[in-house]
């Protein structure tokens, strides 16, 4: 998947922004109020470099899942280590305005010198520890194509809801893999040696990271690992 990259420099010294090199004022931003709530779906993308961050925004089934992709370098390996922070309880007014238990903040279009105008979501807050002294950041969008998004067999388990009649016509092998897959999807260490530890392995993607991804999880892949469970 390709992502649109926007530069974003922050000046610890003063409360300016500056985007692409140009310094961005609350002026250059007015409210982006699309006909369908569903066209904020996209990936945001936040920062740059090594501080890079995009914020995964799409819509299934009566949730909003805001996921924030980031990560470090790992000091002792040299090697890059993946983290998620999920915003919980988002809403969107029907002034494009956006809030979550974490971060709040407002659609917009950023116009530029030239009169182009870039879709972004402004964050008031930022999750960025990088810019503690700014005012606001902002996110400029590119398209989420989910299905290109996530890696595995069962992929869906991670960006819609499923249906117990789907699941019930699985054979229980088939959904302890799909299960297991949405933990694999975050690096999750399973044991050693073990029915899922030695599959996954198998598997191109997989890179196992961490010994326990449940706050990675987003309340969709929750519901979706309950009913699963249920049915296995």
């Amino acid at each position: 998947m390709r992502f649109l990259i926007i530069v974003l420099l922050i000046s610890n010294s003063t409360f300016a922004q500056y985007w692409g090199g140009q310094e961005i004022s609350e002026s250059d931003l007015v409210p982006w109020v699309p006909k369908f709530e569903m066209e904020y779906q996209g990936s945001y993308h936040f920062g740059e470099s090594e501080m890079e961050t995009n914020l995964n925004l799409f819509f299934s089934g009566g949730f909003i899942i805001g996921q924030v992709e980031n990560g470090s370098w790992v000091d002792d390996t040299n090697q890059w280590k993946s983290n998620y922070i999920n915003l919980t309880n988002i809403k969107i007014d029907k002034t494009g305005k956006f809030s979550s238990d974490q971060h709040t903040g407002q659609f917009v279009h950023y116009k530029t010198e030239n009169g182009a105008l870039y879709k972004s979501l402004k964050i008031d807050n930022p999750w960025s520890s990088w810019i503690e002294d700014s005012k606001f950041e902002i996110g400029t969008k590119s398209e989420l194509i989910l299905k290109e998004s996530y890696s595995g067999k069962y992929i869906e388990a991670s960006y819609k809801k499923l249906q117990p009649a789907e699941l019930h016509a699985m054979h229980p092998d088939d959904l302890q893999i799909m299960r297991n897959e949405i933990y694999a999807r975050y690096g999750y260490i399973f044991i050693k040696n073990g029915k899922m530890d030695l599959y996954f392995r198998n598997q191109d993607w997989y890179k196992p990271e961490h010994k326990n991804v449940n706050n990675f999880l987003s309340d969709l892949e929750r519901y979706n690992i309950g009913l699963i469970r249920s049915i296995e």
